[in-house]
């Protein structure tokens, strides 16, 4: 039995990667390990309660036996008595730094509140340098004193990536056991119709949690010297009110054929229409461990702009879009031009490109089996009987 504690999880859907990682995780593995997750039973930012969910108790649905946890009942130690009560051979977190679904519980593991069990850790892209940079002191006291009293000692760490790997092993040592399993991003769905294309106009989106990650100043800032007549499209929940009135003011100064409208939230059924709507995808993000929303435009044959701190390169020899360094400003520029004058039958070939590039990573033969590797790590005696969890 694998024991999963998510800050966040389906239906809700605002905290972006980590929802849908890990229900594809427990989807493609379900027949092989038994899984539970323990969880916040609201969305990120969210006052009230998810539609649908009973709070601070077991339910099933449709998928494994979730424990939605009110923060009353999480304020009232809710998350050590289910970790203690509910049976599981592995431990499994999905963050770095969240004091409740991480810290709290690695240190009432160490004293023995919880049990020892196999652990396994997924940083979800928390120690990647520029994702440290942000809050970077408390984040570096943090890190000192999972060091300091070895947390972590014993665990095995889930990468999504190599370059993830190598953040993991520079905090916590060479020695440390990393295993790579890039996330399983969502089914692709039929071939949508795509927008018309005019040559001098551009359909631009960017669909993101609006945080400084994302870099939407930067996204903004590339539009100032634009030709063409660009409609820049801005979907996602606001994390950060300072940082959005910043991307506010700086819109203010774009010339007048370019257009930026904040469109709000997208449900998560939605995206393909969203995306379909749209010429080009634009998230020069300063580092993603997989970004789903990127490979999700992929699939719906969305060519993609993207800075080079994600794991998707070498996108242009593809015909799938492009990745580019941060510093250079004026080549997302020069991009933006290029696809606001191609014509339909040139973003058609770009759109091809996209959505093949998208299906060969939906099916990337190698990683099922790479999870199978991380858990089988945790369980050398193979999955357990199903049981119950306590609840």
């Amino acid at each position: 039995m694998v024991l999963v504690l998510a800050g966040y999880y389906p239906p809700a859907y605002l905290a972006g990667g980590p929802t849908r990682s890990i229900p594809r995780i427990v989807e493609e593995l379900k027949d092989e390990f038994a899984f539970r997750i323990i969880t916040r039973d609201r969305d990120l930012g969210c006052a009230a309660p998810l539609r649908g969910v009973s709070s601070n108790a077991w339910a099933d649905l449709g998928g494994p036996r979730c424990l939605y946890l009110s923060p009353l009942r999480l304020l009232l130690g809710g998350l050590l008595v289910a970790t203690k009560r509910t049976r599981h051979d592995a431990l499994y977190l999905n963050s770095m730094f969240s004091i409740q679904f991480s810290l709290a519980p690695l240190v009432l593991r160490k004293i023995g509140l919880i049990p020892r069990r196999a652990l396994i850790v997924a940083p979800r892209g928390e120690l990647d340098p520029s994702a440290l940079q942000i809050k970077h002191a408390r984040k570096r006291l943090v890190l000192w004193a999972v060091r300091a009293l070895r947390l972590t000692e014993g665990a095995i760490w889930h990468a999504a990536s190599p370059k993830e790997a190598e953040a993991i092993s520079h905090q916590f040592g060479a020695r440390v056991r990393v295993r790579i399993a890039a996330d399983i991003p969502t089914t692709p769905g039929p071939a949508r119709p795509r927008p018309t294309k005019v040559p001098g106009a551009l359909e631009l989106l960017f669909l993101s949690r609006i945080s400084r990650m994302k870099n939407l100043d930067l996204a903004v800032s590339a539009l100032k010297a634009i030709r063409g007549n660009v409609n820049f499209s801005v979907y996602g929940p606001i994390e950060d009110d300072e940082y959005w009135a910043m991307c506010e003011r700086l819109a203010t100064t774009l010339p007048s054929n370019v257009e930026v409208q904040y469109r709000g939230l997208v449900d998560p059924n939605d995206v393909d229409r969203v995306l379909a709507q749209h010429h080009l995808f634009f998230l020069p993000s300063r580092a993603e461990s997989f970004g789903h929303a990127i490979v999700e435009a992929l699939m719906a044959g969305c060519p993609v702009l993207i800075s080079d701190q994600t794991p998707w390169h070498e996108l242009e020899q593809r015909h799938a879009g492009w990745d580019l360094p941060l510093a250079a400003v004026e080549r997302f520029t020069e991009v933006i031009d290029r696809c606001a004058e191609m014509t339909a039958h040139e973003m058609e070939v770009w759109s091809d490109g996209a959505r093949r590039f998208g299906r060969e990573i939906a099916d990337d033969p190698q990683r099922d089996e790479a999870y199978r590797e991380l858990f089988r790590a945790t369980l050398p005696q193979g999955p357990p009987a199903r049981v119950p969890a306590h609840g």
